[in-house]
């Protein structure tokens, strides 16, 4: 079973490696964003607002990263149905779109950080709820990429099937980044990041659930 996981995360890796234009579209639309934001607000932001932008854009590139994680798939679903499991194949793709989406969000925020300012004065706390945010963002919009990619009109049903599911994710995101900001340690805001991770775990269990029914019908 890992064996198989581990090929089907090379798989995606080199798929995405070989088709580079996905990647540099990404990147393109990470660097233009941040630069039109630099360029609207000229660099002099509040902490709510440096906080606030951080996290839209993080939330719009997640959605362009993972969006496509079973568009690729389409051509290879039957052949798939005879050398992986569905929870194979569904953990392989968790894995990589929350690495995929993790090594997005520090180059985000590291050209953010430039250009915006660096407020950031508790990184470890701050790292530890972008990895649960990241890890929240990556498994709701794979379950929901995984359902859409069996219906015609993908994108919008990517849009009403993600909103619900990603506002707990973004509303104690985006709540614990503000306090971390505003001075809060890590120990007076353990309720909301164990909070986060408890609602993370809950999104991927329902991943677990429901593709094996999606990825068969």
């Amino acid at each position: 079973m890992v064996q198989r996981i581990i090929q089907l995360i090379q798989k995606d890796l080199i798929v995405d490696w070989r088709q580079q234009n996905p990647i540099s579209g990404i990147l393109l639309y990470l660097a233009s964003t941040i630069f039109a934001t630099y360029m609207a607000f000229k660099g002099f932001v509040s902490v709510e607002v440096w906080n606030a932008l951080f996290w839209i854009i993080l939330l719009f590139t997640s959605i362009n990263a993972i969006s496509k994680s079973f568009i690729q798939e389409e051509r290879r679903s039957h052949y798939y149905f005879f050398l992986c499991k569905p929870s194979e194949i569904i953990l392989a793709k968790l894995i990589y779109s929350f690495v995929y989406l993790f090594c997005i969000a520090i180059i985000s925020l590291v050209i953010y950080a430039i250009l915006m300012g660096n407020p950031l004065l508790n990184y470890s706390a701050f790292i530890l709820n972008l990895v649960l945010g990241c890890l929240g963002l990556s498994s709701a919009f794979t379950m929901v990429s995984s359902i859409a990619f069996r219906t015609s009109n993908r994108s919008i049903m990517m849009a009403i099937l993600g909103f619900p599911v990603i506002i707990p994710v973004l509303i104690l995101a985006i709540s614990n980044s503000f306090k971390i900001l505003d001075g809060y340690l890590l120990m007076q805001i353990q309720g909301n990041i164990i909070t986060l991770l408890s609602v993370d775990v809950i999104i991927i269990a329902l991943t677990f659930v429901l593709f094996p029914f999606t990825w068969k019908s």
